[in-house]
């Protein structure tokens, strides 16, 4: 038998050591080592970039999500300045519904109105500043006003969104204002229930009087009339429908009817100057806050020299819907100054920019469109020459209409007077550096009735508002003969009215304002009673002015009272009207919804298909 060894130790041949099959030197080993970390390294960077991106959207979306909300806030912010720089914003492109919240009818103001112009509805409207390196671009919208004619309410809708496509967001509010101006909120409101001083000395031929409230809220509540002071009695004749406000004391002679009434009097409900009591149908307020008002007009003289018209010297108006036949021998015709070749004719006292009005006519008493903001203002002379407004010729019954009439206060040829009477159609505010003088009824053109102004009030959904407001007195014009008895009747017909006739029961819708005077009638107390002043809207005083004279409850001269709330003045206002230095609006409900361009009823605004 024949064994054969294997060999245990390495075998050597020439000088070379012999490999084992399968066996590897240690270089081979390093390639696998570089791709596993490669593949760790990679893993790594992509578990990094993912959660990266993963967390982005987050931020990004938190960001968008602000900055639409402030887009929301920037859209709501430009409602609030266009509503409460000219109240009558409220109505435009307004839905009107009642109480139950039924729509009744929708505004004639829409964005095609000059009272409408400050912003745009259903529109989207950049955020300035937004977008670049501000972060996302942003945008607002509003949409859908509606007024509630029971609470006077103003609800709007307010889209704010911000992002890129396919990251936008929406943040909607529905927001509800309320109306917060005092002086439009009651049918009568007086600061001194007493005859103005200026007018005891006129008509009662006595010393200037110094007249304070008659309960004396410095003197220890002592009741007392000041020397020569006169107090003005309401009386059975007497018939307000609207909220009554009275900083002074009231007085009552027989049983006059009011509804709300709120004095600033602390001692007593009222004093009684004969038997009676009144007839309230809502509630009696004693010791509310003194209310102030208001003491200048010059902003409306300013508005009205920009973009309305501007006249200097007495100055008759006779409103017909949308144009106005205007006599005003003190001003001038012409361009004004400065403006280009081209412009509307004009005249030289408004702004040069001011060449969208043609505010004087080609001859005296000719036709004009009521100016693009709704504002006419009557200012005293600033040029006189040979005792003359801008050196003005005509005769004296053309120069001042007035000067035979009867004016209360002091008048000329040379003051800021405004004579005013007729019908509209726009909203309008004719403003006075003297007084304001009717002469003719006042009505708006949808409560006329075969071609005469009626004794009704105004209702929604009409947007039409008559303001008049003097830094003196507004009068109801009542010329007297030498004996002192009425003269010719004046017709009923708009715009047949004249400073020489008396006005039996006239209608006045308008948002009055005496600023440092009275509402009265000349020559209150003589001649034979003429009926009722017919007035629906609002008076704000500062004197209580007399509109006739009583006795016994009964009126002797003069006019009774009918004064009624225009229930649209709760949310309507004339254009650019003063107010006691609180805005006009106030936040009711404020609701919103994220995410979703809609509001929180579940509608969505009829931009929200459109852009962004």
């Amino acid at each position: 038998m024949t064994t054969h060894s294997v060999p245990h130790g390495p075998a050597h041949a020439g000088g070379r050591w012999n490999r084992r099959p399968g066996q590897h030197g240690q270089h081979g080993q390093t390639m696998p080592l570089v791709l596993g970390i490669i593949l760790i390294l990679s893993l790594g960077t992509v578990m990094l970039v993912q959660n990266t991106f993963q967390q982005f959207p987050i931020v990004t979306k938190d960001l968008v999500q602000h900055q639409a909300y402030r887009a929301m806030v920037s859209g709501l912010d430009e409602y609030l300045y266009a509503v409460n720089a000219n109240s009558n914003f409220a109505a435009c492109n307004a839905t009107f519904v009642n109480g139950a919240g039924s729509p009744v009818g929708t505004s004639a103001l829409t964005s095609a109105s000059s009272s409408c112009s400050a912003l745009s509805f259903g529109t989207w409207t950049s955020v300035p500043g937004s977008g670049s390196a501000n972060g996302p671009p942003a945008w607002f919208l509003i949409d859908n006003p509606k007024i509630n004619t029971s609470t006077g309410n103003l609800s709007i809708d307010v889209v704010g969104a911000a992002g890129y496509p396919n990251t936008y967001n929406y943040q909607t509010a529905v927001v509800t204002l309320q109306p917060l101006n005092s002086f439009l909120l009651n049918v009568l409101w007086i600061n001194f229930n007493q005859i103005d001083p200026p007018v005891v000395a006129q008509y009662g031929n006595n010393g200037t009087p110094k007249c304070t409230y008659y309960w004396n809220p410095a003197g220890g509540g002592v009741d007392k009339l000041g020397t020569n002071c006169a107090n003005v009695d309401f009386v059975t004749a007497d018939s307000l429908t609207g909220n009554l406000f009275v900083n002074d004391t009231i007085w009552l002679c027989g049983s006059p009817s009011v509804q709300n009434v709120q004095t600033a009097d602390t001692q007593q409900k009222w004093v009684q100057d004969c038997s009676g009591s009144p007839k309230v149908s809502g509630t009696w307020t004693n010791g509310v806050p003194i209310q102030p008002i208001p003491s200048d007009n010059s902003t409306l003289e300013t508005l009205a020299k920009a973009n309305g018209c501007y006249y200097e010297g007495p100055t008759t108006i006779v409103l017909n819907g949308t144009t106005m036949n205007v006599t005003s021998y003190g001003t001038p015709k012409g361009k004004p100054s400065g403006a280009p070749g081209t412009s509307s004719s004009n005249d030289t006292l408004n702004d040069a920019a001011n060449t969208a009005n043609a505010c004087m006519p080609a001859s005296q008493g000719g036709s004009v469109s009521l100016p693009a903001n709704g504002v006419v203002f009557v200012g005293g002379c600033t040029n006189q020459a040979n005792g003359k407004c801008n050196g003005a010729t005509g005769t004296t019954a053309q120069l001042n209409p007035l000067a035979s009439a009867g004016e209360t206060g002091t008048g000329g040829v040379m003051a800021g007077d405004a004579i005013v009477q007729g019908t509209i159609t726009n909203p309008t505010t004719v403003g006075a550096a003297n007084n304001i003088v009717i002469d003719g009824n006042l009505c708006y053109t949808d409560t006329m009735s075969a071609g005469k102004c009626t004794q009704t009030n105004p209702a929604a959904p009409s947007t039409n508002v008559l303001g008049l407001v003097a830094l003196n007195y507004v009068e109801v014009n009542h010329p007297v003969d030498s004996g002192g008895n009425n003269v010719s009747s004046c017709s009923s017909s708009p715009g047949a009215g004249a400073v020489t006739c008396d006005l039996s029961d006239p209608i006045i819708d308008a948002v009055i304002l005496a600023l440092n005077h009275s509402f009265l009638v000349n020559n209150y107390n003589t001649g034979n009673k003429l009926g009722s002043i017919n007035m629906y809207g609002t008076i704000d005083e500062d004197w209580r002015g007399p509109v006739g004279t009583s006795s016994g409850g009964t009126i002797v001269t003069g006019y009774a009272k009918n004064y009624q709330y225009d229930q649209r003045l709760v949310y309507l206002s004339p254009p650019y009207y003063l107010n006691p230095g609180t805005s006009q609006w106030g936040f009711a409900a404020f609701t919103v919804v994220s995410g979703a361009c809609k509001t929180p009823s579940g509608k969505y605004p009829s931009a929200c298909t459109g852009y962004p």
